[in-house]
């Protein structure tokens, strides 16, 4: 079967790598000049394993369950050795108290350790956690999803057309914050989604802090990750690090950002919201205020919209029509297990039946 995948982030990187090795004529089209470049290439970097989501127990399990795949697929990119610290704020500002926090980790089976690390203030925490969690190198897992799709005919610099309807059986759209976009030139079915224009400031921390990451929850508070083995830390914020979100069909971005998005670290960006968002991550974590500010990451997160309440994250693989299917995933470890529900809807109806 000839299977067009459109998008060349981790999600249709490894549907293609998946198609393929089920035997599928496999070409894969992405309209910026290099892999994982997007989302897939700015984020925190976290192999999420449930423990961000005490008030999602379906994304708790999602996560678990995809954790060991997305391993054994790229396990040479997985960062295992480090420190990863979870800390529940103070009420009233947190939406999960301590109590229920490790409730939730109990009943999911997330194992935990009780911690006073020193980077976190523990005056405004109520409870700090040691995780079992990892994270990701983003140089190696480039290097290792370029090496795996030797199988596939990759076209860079190549955006979907709507001619890809006749030259392909099957279309797989992963295209994350432009699936709309695609959906309309293939004259598929569109939807409403929540588009967020996110900052991610780069910072140098002490050498100490070298493998030490840190997550306050649960609400509107910060996080700080490794950057692969570069040494760096990404800065994160549920609310200062968004400079616009709408929930529509595409998303909105200001004006006089069009250029840093998706444009890898921008040394000296004229719109940043990184003093902001140091000056409410240093309330908790004290060495971010003399952290070394080395630029800033933007990108486009997409979300379901409505869905604050839970903050739940699911990965949806659906058929837009006979010959579309939607990928849609805001985790990067869920891509295997995605990529598994991709190559089960390749299969003929008459395989599907059977099976």
């Amino acid at each position: 079967m000839r299977v067009a995948v459109v998008g060349g982030g981790i999600f249709g990187c490894t549907a293609a790598i998946h198609a393929a090795r089920d035997g599928h004529d496999v070409h894969l089209f992405e309209a910026k000049d290099s892999l994982l470049r997007a989302a897939s290439g700015i984020n925190q970097f976290r192999l999420h394993a449930g423990y961000h989501y005490p008030r999602s127990p379906e994304t708790i399990s999602e996560c678990k369950a995809a954790v060991a795949s997305f391993c054994a697929e790229y396990g040479q990119a997985v960062v295992k050795e480090g420190r990863h610290y979870y800390a529940v704020a103070q009420l009233p500002g947190t939406k999960t108290s301590a109590l229920r926090y490790l409730e939730v980790l109990r009943a999911n089976g997330l194992s935990y350790d009780i911690a006073s690390p020193p980077w976190i203030n523990g005056d405004k925490v109520d409870v700090v956690i040691e995780a079992d969690e990892f994270w990701l190198d983003p140089v190696k897992l480039r290097g290792m999803v370029y090496d795996r799709l030797a199988d596939v005919s990759v076209h860079l610099g190549a955006p979907a057309g709507g001619a890809l309807r006749g030259e392909f059986d099957q279309i797989v759209v992963a295209t994350y914050s432009a699936s709309n976009d695609v959906a309309l030139i293939l004259d598929a079915a569109i939807e409403e989604f929540q588009y967020e224009i996110c900052e991610k400031p780069v910072l140098r921390m002490p050498p100490e802090m070298r493998d030490v990451g840190i997550v306050i929850m649960d609400g509107a508070f910060c996080s700080l990750d490794p950057l692969g083995n570069t040494g760096l830390h990404v800065l994160g914020h549920v609310e200062h690090a968004i400079h616009a979100r709408n929930v529509g069909l595409e998303p909105e971005i200001p004006d006089g950002m069009q250029g840093v998005i998706d444009a890898g670290i921008v040394r000296h960006p004229k719109i940043s919201n990184a003093h902001a968002m140091v000056n409410a991550a240093k309330e908790f974590i004290p060495a971010v205020a003399t952290a070394s500010w080395q630029g800033s990451m933007f990108t486009v997160r997409t979300v379901l919209p409505d869905r604050d309440a839970t903050d739940e994250r699911p990965t949806l693989v659906s058929e837009l029509d006979g010959q579309v299917i939607r990928v849609f995933s805001g985790k990067i470890g869920c891509a295997v297990e995605a990529a598994k529900q991709v190559c089960a809807l390749l299969q003929p109806q008459t395989a599907r039946e059977a099976a």
